[in-house]
């Protein structure tokens, strides 16, 4: 049984890891995010205010704006919060289900270990769906970004 044991702590050990390492992917998202908004936000300000000349607004910068809208709602999608990561174990769940059995003795550590690594796998397969819809939307508010500052030069050309 030694043998087992050990190889079930390893599965612990991974699956921990793991899920440290998607949280830490969701923690530098969300700060690539801020940086995102920030990029657009001074593009905006500083394109926005020489393009918009007297003659109105032109179609480019209508398209910048909406681009910098888009990438408003992008990094919101990145930054709100979600209750449904599963990052870290309910030690409530876990005292009264390990250490406190109803019937009989405790369980064994390589058990303890066995169960948890099954439950950190499961939450990993939940986190990496959510982690996708992140990175799209990430994506998505990069291309954004682009875009709107090709209509703001788009914009400057125009009102020249």
């Amino acid at each position: 049984m030694q043998e087992e044991s050990g190889g079930y702590e390893l599965a612990y050990q991974e699956a921990r890891r793991g899920l440290d390492d998607q949280e830490r992917v969701v923690s530098e998202m969300r700060a690539r995010a801020g940086a995102l908004i920030a990029a657009a936000a001074i593009t905006t300000s500083f394109f926005g205010a020489q393009a918009i000349g007297d003659d109105g607004v032109s179609a480019a910068a209508w398209l910048a704006s909406l681009c910098f809208i888009g990438v408003g709602f992008c990094v919101l999608a990145v930054l709100w919060p979600r209750r449904d990561w599963e990052f870290d174990l309910n030690p409530q769940r876990f005292i009264a289900t390990y250490l406190e059995p109803e019937e009989g003795e405790p369980l064994e550590l390589w058990l303890i270990h066995r169960d948890l690594a099954l439950h950190m796998g499961a939450s990993a397969d939940k986190n990496r769906r959510q982690l996708r819809v992140l990175m799209i939307a990430f994506r998505a508010g990069a291309i954004l970004i682009i875009l709107e500052v090709i209509g703001w030069v788009a914009a400057l050309i125009d009102a020249t």
